[in-house]
């Protein structure tokens, strides 16, 4: 019966592949204009459907998040643009972990790329383990999402994933927002300034990893 979890892990997210598809949601995921009018429902469903946008994002992966995030800010304003798409993304972030952990290390090696996986052991396992997946969480180009999955295969507990690996997540999520926020007041001086403060976090990441490459 050891088949029984991962079945059911997997299945589960077939499932939310589905119910996306179905509804039509990669094509309002993928597009900011139909993303917007999605998440500009009357009442409590706004915030609902946007923490259901952001939890399926994470879950998905391969849906950029870019884009759900931008949108969170262009129509909820910086701070609960924020707000709700951290709830959202908690708890994606949760939910791939568990199934991550249900699947085992084998299945997840397949999925996720035994390299990647080893990444994220030696980071927990290093002297400074925290601070190491904080900045896996933190830094741009990481792939936070498929990483949620990969952690459920390491000896770090939950609650302790959830607490590092979402504030690694927060300075990029409030850009993203913030910068929707702007983009919706047509406030294109601070986009502006919003868009080189990112560039030149980048730029500086940039060369911080060609200095690596280099040593």
């Amino acid at each position: 019966m050891r088949w029984l979890g991962p079945a059911a892990a997997a299945v589960a997210v077939l499932c939310v592949g589905w119910a996306a598809w179905h509804f039509g949601l990669f094509e309002r995921f993928s597009d900011r204009d139909e993303l917007v009018e999605f998440l500009r429902a009357d009442g409590w469903r706004g915030p609902l459907l946007l923490i259901v946008v952001q939890f399926v994002q994470v879950i998905l992966f391969a849906i950029p998040g870019e884009i759900t995030q931008v949108a969170a800010g262009y129509v909820f304003g910086a701070w609960l643009g924020f707000l709700y798409s951290f709830v959202g993304i908690l708890i994606g972030s949760g939910t791939a972990f568990v199934i991550g952990r249900i699947l085992g290390r084998p299945l997840s090696e397949r999925l996720f790329g035994k390299a990647a996986l080893e990444k994220l052991d030696r980071a927990v396992g290093s002297s400074r383990g925290r601070t190491a997946v904080f900045l896996l969480f933190l830094l741009p180009g990481a792939p936070k999402d498929a990483m949620s999955y990969g952690a459920g295969v390491t000896g770090m507990p939950l609650l302790e994933f959830l607490l590092i690996s979402n504030l690694g997540r927060t300075p990029a999520l409030l850009f993203s927002t913030l910068f929707g926020a702007q983009l919706e007041q047509q406030d294109y001086g601070s986009m502006a300034v919003t868009g080189a403060v990112v560039g030149l976090v980048l730029l500086v990441y940039w060369r911080y990893q060609k200095r690596l490459a280099l040593s």
